[in-house]
């Protein structure tokens, strides 16, 4: 008798004859085994307010919803808070006091991007020869800057004079909570703004003088250094009576550094 399944020179498995019922076909035979399959996983990026946050920062009234992950790996200051139980834990959240709102929120955004942005910034044309360093360049003629053929070294960036004191406000609190990346960036946006509006009367330079050499500890020079370099590189602001004059004459130690440090 002739068996009902026969196999083809190929190696598959014929069909059976019988015509009562038609059987699936049969695969080929595999030799190797198969390569297993990687777990598929969802890579997911913390966000500042975003729903898996599960610390609230308060500051003057505004709430921040944040990650205890992203403030401890920031701050060594939250680091802390963490490690020892308290009510800020136990509560899920901390008022931070004598902050502005302002300040907080860039603070939290750094901590999440790397960087933080201040409103109502102007672009520095990034085509343009510097004209910032004096008072010839900046009122002469419009070839002058030409002549020195220098790149702004600001060029790109958004400023404004009143991110002066913006970001001396975010040094002073970056100390506060141990951030010293956070304070490398703020001192160059100090520099960066002097350099641009130095001369600017919207600059409020006696307001963040007053901010820098009070808030700060004594030992912190980078943001006070920041300062007193750029009094030596534009001496008009000393030298005219006004409130950066009035302030110098009001801190002698600061007026010294300025003009024979």
């Amino acid at each position: 008798m002739i068996d009902s399944v026969e196999k083809s020179p190929l190696g598959f498995r014929a069909e059976p004859t019988t015509p009562h019922c038609r059987g699936s076909p049969v695969s080929r035979i595999e030799t190797l085994p198969r390569t297993p399959s990687k777990p598929k996983t969802k890579q997911t990026k913390l966000a500042l307010g975003d729903e898996t946050a599960d610390f609230t920062v308060v500051c003057e009234g505004a709430r921040y919803m944040a990650h205890k992950a992203i403030l401890s790996a920031s701050s060594p200051y939250f680091a802390r808070m963490f490690r020892f139980s308290g009510s800020e834990i136990n509560n899920k959240e901390v008022d931070v006091q004598d902050v502005d709102a302002l300040s907080m929120e860039k603070i939290l955004n750094y901590m999440y991007t790397g960087m933080y942005a201040l409103p109502y910034g102007i672009p520095i044309p990034e085509t343009d020869y510097c004209k910032h360093s004096s008072l010839a360049l900046l009122k002469g003629p419009a070839s002058s800057p030409k002549i020195f053929k220098r790149k702004c070294p600001c060029a790109g960036k958004c400023l404004a004079p009143a991110h002066l004191l913006m970001h001396v406000r975010i040094y002073t609190v970056a100390d506060y909570l141990d951030m010293f990346d956070l304070k490398s960036y703020a001192q160059q946006g100090v520099e960066d703004v002097l350099h641009v509006y130095w001369q600017d009367e919207g600059l409020g330079l006696a307001d963040a003088l007053e901010e820098a050499f009070t808030a700060t500890p004594d030992d912190d020079k980078g943001m006070r250094d920041t300062f007193v370099g750029a009094l030596k590189e534009h001496p008009g602001l000393t030298v005219d009576v006004g409130d950066v004059r009035a302030w110098l004459d009001a801190n002698p130690d600061v007026d010294e550094s300025v003009n024979w440090g």
